[in-house]
């Protein structure tokens, strides 16, 4: 599936103009629902009968951002996890279009233009109520009229009724805000879910006997309503079954809104890893216990609820796979005056990308599941394997600050003792929320055992 992110003429990683023609249909597809995926199977059917390009168009973020913040709805994707679903349903081309005051001062017909221009579009497939361009002028029948000049049809999709209403987004984000994830997954056509790093919390769960993988959820992801949830937890391609608490844990400080999972028999240390959480069933709202005995003895009661709940549930959702579930970990430590992250690495490649994934954590925080759009080939030569670490994290960092990217992605090809090749993806112009001067030489050392590598290093900040 070939992935586009700009349809504007003269860009080197635009697609200017495919080869072959297209049929296609455009929507926001957040979720990529059951009514969703009914769109996309018939638009590659028709693809398929007629010889051409299965297409579908999607935008980030959502126009509703942009035209009307205050009433902007929670993501069930990111656009990251969004191309990844659209990845399984046969598309051949799927564009994903930065939405800006520009694109939605965009007339109807000027967008068509380009859209049919860049895609040669000969079919476009929609719903009853889809509209785009400027004040959303451009409807079924003007599109309808535009399309006998530009030479592509319009057909109309109807929705696809369940429980005697239309599968829609909206109602899948107020089933999760109620915490109703069982109905929810059956409009998706699958668990709902969030995702993200895994950080070091209060450590609480800890000492009774819970350790807890600890999420720090953005405000703009559609969580579950407050409460304790039967769940898997997915590393990497094995799913963990699990309970996991929602809200701001009553019991102690009432703090920040988070997603804290217990993983049934996982001991494993997973900081820096990524995580994601799949809601099954709600087994109950999230209560203050006085006593922490009464706290220990309810999640045991959750624990085996949840564990024969998932039983139940499981088919082949429990699978296990022996060794570590991500490829390199790591997290902050305390240091007196400047920065510093323990890493891990399963190999030499995975400590570096992982040192170089912590450091940029440090300094800002990417939507999950983001996808790169600026990327940087670098090669290098050094001494040794500790200068080799030092010069590829300071050559990022000057990587970023003269050209404004923030690094997320990290693919190192190969390192040996004195020589690394690796690409690395980012987003111009994020925000970042700290500044690191350079990584130190200071303690540090990379340690080989029986589990990988590891090392420390320390930021001037």
């Amino acid at each position: 599936m070939q992935v586009i992110d700009d349809l504007a003429p003269g860009r080197e990683d635009s697609a200017r103009r495919l080869q072959d023609e297209t049929v296609l249909t455009i929507g926001a597809f957040d979720g990529v629902h059951r009514g969703h995926q009914a769109l996309i199977a018939h638009v590659v059917e028709r693809a398929r009968a007629t010889g051409r390009q299965a297409a579908l168009m999607t935008f980030h973020p959502h126009p509703a951002v942009v035209l009307a913040p205050a009433r902007a709805p929670k993501y069930l994707t990111t656009p990251g996890e969004k191309i990844a679903l659209l990845e399984g349903l046969g598309l051949d081309v799927v564009v994903l279009l930065p939405f800006n005051r520009d694109v939605a001062n965009t007339t109807a017909r000027e967008f068509m233009e380009m859209v049919s221009d860049r895609l040669k579009l000969r079919e476009l497939w929609v719903g009853a109520d889809f509209a785009l361009g400027r004040g959303r002028e451009g409807d079924v029948e003007h599109l309808t009229e535009l399309g006998r000049e530009m030479g592509y049809e319009v057909h109309v999709m109807p929705p696809v009724i369940e429980g005697g209403a239309p599968i829609s987004s909206t109602r899948i984000r107020a089933l999760i805000q109620h915490g109703e994830v069982a109905e929810a997954a059956r409009l998706l056509g699958r668990y709902p879910s969030v995702s993200g790093e895994v950080v070091s919390g209060a450590r609480r769960g800890r000492q009774f006997g819970f350790p807890t993988a600890n999420l720090e959820v953005r405000d703009e992801r559609a969580v579950p309503g407050n409460g304790v949830y039967a769940v898997y937890a997915r590393l990497g391609a094995t799913r963990y079954p699990g309970v996991a608490n929602v809200g701001v844990r009553p019991s102690f400080d009432n703090g920040e809104r988070t997603v804290e999972t217990y993983i049934f028999d996982f001991d494993q240390q997973i900081y820096g890893c990524d995580l994601v959480v799949e809601f099954v069933a709600r087994l109950r709202e999230e209560r203050r216990f006085r006593e922490i005995e009464e706290l220990i003895a309810q999640i045991e009661r959750d624990s085996e609820q949840a564990r024969e709940l998932l039983e139940a549930e499981r088919g082949d959702a429990g699978s296990r796979v022996v060794g570590m579930p991500c490829p390199f970990r790591y997290h902050e430590i305390e240091h007196t005056a400047d920065r510093a992250l323990q890493v891990w690495g399963r190999d030499l490649p995975d400590l570096f990308a992982g040192a170089a994934r912590g450091m940029f954590g440090l300094l800002g925080d990417v939507d999950d599941g983001a996808m790169a759009t600026k990327w940087h080939d670098i090669s290098l030569e050094a001494l040794d394997r500790e200068t080799l670490l030092v010069d590829w994290l300071n050559e990022l960092l000057y990587l970023s600050e003269t050209e404004g990217v923030l690094f997320f992605d990290f693919r190192v090809l190969w390192v040996n003792d004195t020589a690394m090749q690796a690409r690395a993806g980012g987003v111009p112009g994020w925000p970042t929320m700290a500044h690191i001067k350079a990584a130190t030489f200071h303690d540090l050392v990379l340690v080989q055992d029986e589990a990988g590598w590891s090392t420390v290093v320390t930021f001037d900040v």
